[in-house]
């Protein structure tokens, strides 16, 4: 296949897929984002597999209750109808002898009958579930690229819907399609607005749909949430870090999240719970529920995976899952108000009442420095731990030729596990820069909070950080029994500081114990695995496509000027001109 202007296109392979490249500036690509990708493939595998089972179970669970309904209905006909005939005849019978006349059949024969309706149903049931049934929406497809591989790598799809607003990556979505053997048929180029495409398929719903826009997921939450079926999967990205983990632009945070972010070091993962938030807010206006099966920050970017369900109910404890934070701008303290309580009365119901607060006074109890506020935000768990099981055990199955991001995978998959659903998170660094003393080791650190009680993981989100459900007055009290060995300099400690009010008290409120815990080392650590690799050279986001700007280089170019040799995804070799000829491709 050629050009119109008879040159050759240049091939990208990513997973099972083959992508034909014209023009870097005409449709949009990152090579970097193959993590993404892949992850994202092995997302919606574990997602089917679970919805498959609990779609088999409720209908066997229907199918129970069908059944008893219909044997009480014929019971009772056949008791009526002896009944009647015994009164025509003027018989007077006995209740056993009743008895004894309904139970006519042989129960042998009736074992064998309901046996082999089981077995029929089985089968049945196993006919259905071959049968591809699951539709995938990705909005903003682009090169077609991950349309393509879900297309090809996911089980049981029976139509994968790529749409995109710009006519040049519709024409790219189709001609790579068609070069895709297996793809054609099941996925489906379609040149419309994003949101148009979701809001008409309210009652058509897809199973799975794909947020991956350049910067804010904003402007489509309050269609995707309408578009997709009870129990169905969101993955969404967002990549204006800037805007929702800086402190910059707080009033463009508020308008695309409806929250504010946090000026503090786990900006990160505010970022997470605002996007979170923003997803929720918009499902219960329709009566529906979300629940986080992961919440990952990536790199330049976060991503979210989010089971939607119909739910008025769940819907309602919205307020008690959302949040308000307070972080002391002198040492970081933080403590966090959720904006509604629920109580659970004798007869199971909920009653939803106010929320008492503020948790915190004007200044910080710790430095006596004032407090910033932040969100509305998400707060519960960010992951679900099952379906992170679901995730790794597919990942034992890959190709690692094939997806070459699985050391990865694993490694944030193993951390997000490890994680405790407490907010937030500190570093050790942080918490003795403000004391002005030296970091003491991170295990030292975990094993005083594992020897006072408390629980500690670590987080996917930052290398060193510690997450833990003890209140900054511990963190506090590790740090004065810390530096009883590891003395502060008194010329290092201005007047009016943090650090002045924070060693006004010397002691302790409990006794400290640095004694190496033997869960001071997280399984994750201990077994060797890649938790924070470092990143490809020129990483970073790439510009937004621009049109039709001459490409002057074959080689995948980051934001330097020269090519990236070690990038996720290579050129294949071409001839002395960088082309290839897509005939001899093919046939491997």
């Amino acid at each position: 296949m050629e050009k119109p202007d008879g040159s050759k296109y240049i091939l990208l392979t990513e997973g099972r897929a083959t992508v034909l490249y014209e023009n870097e500036n005409q449709v949009f690509y990152n090579p970097v984002q193959q993590f993404n990708r892949d992850l994202s493939t092995c997302a919606i595998r574990a997602w089917s597999e679970e919805y498959t089972e609990q779609k088999t179970a409720a209908k066997r669970n229907q199918r129970k209750k069908r059944k008893l309904r219909n044997d009480k209905r014929k019971m009772s006909g056949k008791e009526n109808l002896k009944t009647q005939e015994e009164l025509e005849a003027g018989e007077d019978v006995a209740p056993t002898d009743t008895m004894e006349e309904v139970h006519v059949t042989d129960p042998k024969t009736d074992e064998v009958n309901i046996e082999a309706s089981e077995n029929a149903a089985k089968a049945a049931q196993s006919e259905r579930k071959k049968a591809p049934f699951i539709t995938i929406l990705e909005a903003l497809s682009a090169t077609g690229l991950r349309a393509i591989r879900y297309g090809l790598e996911i089980p049981l799809i029976k139509t994968v819907l790529a749409n995109d607003f710009s006519p040049a990556a519709v024409k790219a979505i189709e001609r790579n399609v068609v070069y895709n053997d297996g793809a054609p048929g099941v996925v489906v180029a379609f040149h419309g607005d994003a949101n148009a495409v979701m809001y008409s398929h309210k009652t058509k719903p897809f199973h799975v749909i794909d947020l991956d826009p350049y910067g804010t997921a904003a402007p489509f939450l309050d269609a995707a949430v309408q578009a997709v079926c009870d129990g169905g999967l969101l993955l969404i990205t967002c990549t204006d870090l800037s805007i929702l983990a800086g402190t910059g632009y707080p009033e463009k945070c508020f308008t695309n999240y409806g929250g504010m972010t946090c000026r503090t070091e786990f900006s990160h993962e505010s970022a997470l719970r605002l996007v979170l938030s923003s997803i929720a807010s918009a499902a219960a206006r329709y009566g529906k529920a979300i629940e986080p099966l992961l919440s990952l920050s990536i790199d330049f970017y976060v991503r979210v995976f989010v089971r939607v369900r119909n739910s008025p109910i769940q819907g309602k404890l919205l307020a008690s899952k959302t949040m308000l934070t307070y972080t002391c701008s002198g040492c970081g303290s933080t403590s966090y108000q959720p904006l509604g309580r629920v109580s659970i009365n004798e007869d199971g119901s909920q009653k939803h009442s106010f929320a008492q607060g503020p948790p915190v006074s004007s200044h910080c109890e710790h430095c006596g420095f004032v407090h910033h506020l932040g969100g509305p935000m998400w707060a519960g768990p960010l992951h679900n731990k099952d379906f992170i099981d679901r995730i790794q055990k597919i990942t034992e199955t890959l190709d690692p030729v094939i997806y070459k991001t699985i050391p990865r995978i694993k490694g944030m998959l193993t951390l997000a596990k490890e994680e405790l659903d407490d907010p937030f998170y500190f570093t050790a660094a942080h918490v003795s820069s403000t004391m002005r003393c030296s970091c003491p080791p991170m295990t030292t650190m975990t094993s005083a909070l594992l020897n006072a009680g408390y629980k500690v993981s670590a987080t996917h989100a930052v290398p060193g950080a510690i997450k833990t459900n003890a209140n900054w007055g511990v963190i506090w009290d590790i740090l004065r029994e810390w530096i009883k060995t590891n003395p502060v300099k008194e010329t290092n400690i201005k007047e009016h500081s943090p650090t002045k009010k924070l060693l006004e008290r010397r002691e302790p409120s409990f006794a400290v114990d640095f004694t190496m815990h033997p869960e001071a080392n997280p399984p994750s650590r201990r077994i060797k695995i890649a938790r924070y690799p470092l990143n490809p050279p020129n990483w970073g986001p790439k510009a937004r496509a621009k049109g039709d700007k001459p490409f002057n280089n074959h080689k995948i170019t980051g934001p330097g000027s020269e090519p990236v040799p070690d990038a996720p995804n290579e050129w294949e070799t071409g001839d002395e001109n960088g082309e290839v000829d897509m005939k001899k491709q093919k046939t491997t």
